[in-house]
């Protein structure tokens, strides 16, 4: 099993649509991939210097499968679409568990 942990700050200037714009992005791409067994999607309530708006965790079968996830086009598309527009920084760690 592999457990992949993405962090994402938001540019200062995205607006509260384009946030929701992309959650429900990041939603449909988990929910529609065969390769996401399960996800967890959540905005920090927390505040300080070295915390960011938001966190992905999903859990793929193997790193196999988490390729397959993050080479194919839907996953691309979320990039091109979604994700550039409104991330300032991201952070991302594998860990197989």
């Amino acid at each position: 099993m592999l457990r992949h942990i993405v962090l994402v700050s938001f540019k200062p200037e995205v607006s509260i649509d384009q946030i929701a714009a992309w959650s429900d992005a990041v939603t449909d791409m988990c929910e529609t991939s065969a390769e996401v067994l399960s996800f967890s999607l959540g905005k920090n309530i927390g505040r300080g210097p070295n915390h960011h708006d938001a966190a992905l965790v999903a859990d793929f079968e193997d790193i196999d499968a988490f390729r397959r996830y993050v080479g194919s086009e839907k996953h691309k598309a979320y990039v091109e679409d979604h994700a550039r527009h409104v991330t300032a920084k991201l952070a991302a760690i594998q860990h197989e568990m």
